[in-house]
């Protein structure tokens, strides 16, 4: 399609291309160690491969990489070293043939000698490349959306690693995109507008997991199937070409509330984020928006209504996510977080994030279980969770992951110690938080760490059914507009039979909701936004009649996903 602007899609498979000297310890004296590195599938040198040098104690020593005779050398100070080969479009290893870490063997490095460490790397397959189409609609009138911008992004946690591999903040600068009104993405590996017609084509590499973006100014952005954000995000592979990967935008509310803020580090330096407002509601914690900063770590939420409010800021590099609080920094427990009364406009709501030490190779990994709660929008809640891993020696995060949809997070990159393992999800509160050593005992590495949470009760929540009704009533649903479940109240004020149906605009029947005798009282129902037959519907207006003897009313509720 003519108006579709094609960005390269980088073949990255976590490799490295960094200096070749990294901060460790002083070089000088100690022995030698060389070697020769390989194709596996040729048998000939490969040349400008990378050697690296670990301390077992967690911390990068030296790089090197080899000549055009596929041969280097590395002057060491005596002690143990671990080693690892890389290079672009080969499947990297540590010394001796071990691709786990912990199968990887200790070199040790005496003085006035000489080791030698060789090394054949396997290519890595060559991708195919796939087409993905779908078509971006308004939610409200079904009317195809032209010029709508479609972005497939690198999931969170990949990013993160490529970051860490090539030692630059952000990840590629090909894979940044600015977004006026919205931010910057990193790690966009394709990007077009939709047609006329509201089509777009994506051209993407099979079998690879990526996030799919859509948004158009005066509409609410949408993550694929209706998500809010990158780290709920449904995560999608190719096997081939695809298609139906679609979008139904939501006008921007009538709402005239503005908040804005910056992310920045201790000193004051802006930090490039992802910034996520939470609401809180009598029935629990909601995301509702998500905005990117700029370059200077500046966000901004436009079209807000009245509420109640809480700022998470997750940094797009190393350093650990944080929630607003005034005058502190490095908040990361939300039960700390300050809560914001958005009565009008707001400025200078600020978030302060530390840096994270992430100079080893050793890993945690486990799951998030349990969940639950009075929390009504709890489907998701061991996914887009931050845990991190707190040293029990300083008290400090020293790294941390975001939960993927099955509920498991990978801590990566962290030197030998003793860990506390600490989850943070708005509404719960951890049931255990597991302390873990990783060291040579246990190859570096401890998996099957696993973190149960537990709803907490919403805050203020107001219960009157006590009270015996003067009158049959229905209430306005809550939260309104909503995604996916809302809350409608109503009074029965003598025993009677009582229906609650749900219509849409045709006024065709969609879902009933209550159907039953009832007795004088205060009760509630809620709808998931779902039919008849357990299907989700879409975004839009519908109706709710309550038919009580010969009470009946009427009310409008809107389902923005």
């Amino acid at each position: 399609m003519n108006n579709c602007i094609r960005l390269t899609v980088f073949f990255v498979l976590l490799l490295t291309s960094a200096s070749s000297v990294f901060a460790g310890e002083q070089q000088g004296g100690g022995g030698v160690v060389t070697g020769l590195i390989l194709d596996d599938s040729t048998g000939l040198p490969i040349k400008e491969a990378f050697v690296g040098f670990f301390k077992p104690h967690g911390l990068w020593v030296q790089r090197v990489h080899t000549d055009t005779s596929g041969i280097y050398s590395a002057d060491l100070d005596t002690g143990r070293y671990l080693v690892r080969f890389e290079r672009f479009g080969y499947i990297p290893e540590w010394f001796d043939d071990a691709h786990e870490l912990r199968d990887a063997f200790i070199v040790d490095v005496h003085a006035d000698t000489t080791i030698t460490a060789n090394a054949g790397l396997q290519p890595m397959p060559r991708p195919e490349p796939v087409t993905v189409t779908g078509t971006v609609r308004d939610s409200l009138t079904g009317n195809p959306l032209p010029n709508s911008l479609v972005v497939f992004l690198r999931p969170h946690r990949w990013l993160r690693q490529i970051e860490h591999l090539i030692e630059r903040f952000g990840g590629f600068d090909n894979e940044r995109f600015h977004i006026p009104g919205f931010g910057r993405l990193h790690g966009v590996v394709w990007f077009g507008l939709t047609d006329t017609a509201g089509n777009y084509e994506a051209h993407l590499l099979k079998g690879f997991r990526y996030i799919a973006f859509a948004f158009k100014p005066g509409y609410v952005h949408e993550f694929y199937k209706d998500k809010i954000t990158p780290f709920n995000a449904d995560r999608i592979s190719f096997n081939g070409d695809s298609s139906g990967i679609d979008f139904d935008l939501v006008p921007n509310p009538n709402a005239v509330n503005m908040l804005a803020g910056k992310v920045m580090d201790p000193e004051g330096a802006g930090v490039e984020s992802h910034v996520l407002l939470i609401r809180i509601t009598p029935f629990g914690w909601l995301p509702v928006r998500y905005q990117a900063t700029d370059s200077t770590g500046r966000y901004k939420f436009m079209h807000l209504v009245d509420g109640r409010f809480l700022v998470r800021a997750i940094p797009v590099g190393r350093y650990g996510p944080a929630w607003h609080k005034a005058d502190a920094c490095g908040i990361r427990d939300w039960h700390n977080a300050d809560v914001i009364n958005l009565t009008s406009s707001r400025d200078s709501i600020d978030v302060c994030v530390k840096p994270l030490n992430e100079d080893g190779f050793c890993h945690i990994d486990g799951h998030i279980t349990g969940g639950g709660g009075r929390n009504i929008f709890s489907a998701a809640a061991n996914e887009g969770v931050p845990v991190y891993a707190v040293s029990t020696t300083t008290g400090e995060v020293v790294g941390y992951d975001v939960t993927e949809e099955d509920g498991s997070y990978s801590i990566d990159n962290i030197s030998p110690g003793s860990y506390t393992i600490v989850v943070d999800q708005e509404g719960y509160t951890p049931s255990n938080s597991p302390t873990v050593t990783v060291d040579e005992t246990n190859g570096f590495s401890s998996s099957g760490n696993d973190v149960g949470i537990s709803g907490d009760p919403p805050l203020d929540v107001i219960d009157n059914r006590g009270e015996m009704p003067q009158a049959f009533t229905l209430g306005q649903n809550y939260p309104n507009p909503f995604n996916p479940t809302t809350e409608i109240r109503f009074d029965v004020v003598v025993a009677s039979q009582v229906t609650i149906k749900i219509y849409n605009v045709m006024g065709q029947e969609i879902a009933k909701l209550a159907d039953q005798q009832m007795q004088p009282g205060n009760y509630n129902v809620k709808w998931d936004g779902r039919d008849i037959h357990g299907n989700a519907v879409s975004s839009g207006v519908y109706y709710y009649r309550m038919q009580a003897g010969n009470f009946s009313e009427i009310k409008k509720m809107i389902l923005m996903k």
